[in-house]
């Protein structure tokens, strides 16, 4: 048991993360309404306020406030701290139809 409060779900979507002058690519590992993990090859330091830019399919981006709680080798965990209601409504959706597919 891994303790978390919501659905996170294997997900690899195209994204951007935005600290201080810096904006780097990235693709998303897995997410959900709380956090997300972000494969990159970028040093981020642990608690860098971030912007994420999250790029899903023909929808318009969903733009994430957040800070970085994890580094690994292989990428960042982000701990969500500010979404919009169109974005987290947006990230529900993407959450939604993945779990549903895994299914």
């Amino acid at each position: 048991m891994n303790g978390r409060k919501f659905t996170r779900t294997n997900c690899s979507i195209d994204a951007s993360i935005r600290y201080g002058d810096s904006v780097v690519t990235c693709k998303t590992h897995n997410l959900s309404l709380h956090g997300m993990y972000l494969k990159t090859k970028y040093d981020i330091p642990l608690n860098t306020p971030v912007n994420v830019t999250v790029y899903y399919s023909m929808q318009p981006p969903i733009n994430i406030n957040g800070r970085i709680v994890r580094k690994e080798p292989s990428g960042v965990g982000l701990e969500i701290s500010n979404l919009n209601s169109k974005s987290f409504a947006q990230l529900r959706d993407i959450v939604s139809s993945n779990v549903m597919m895994a299914a």
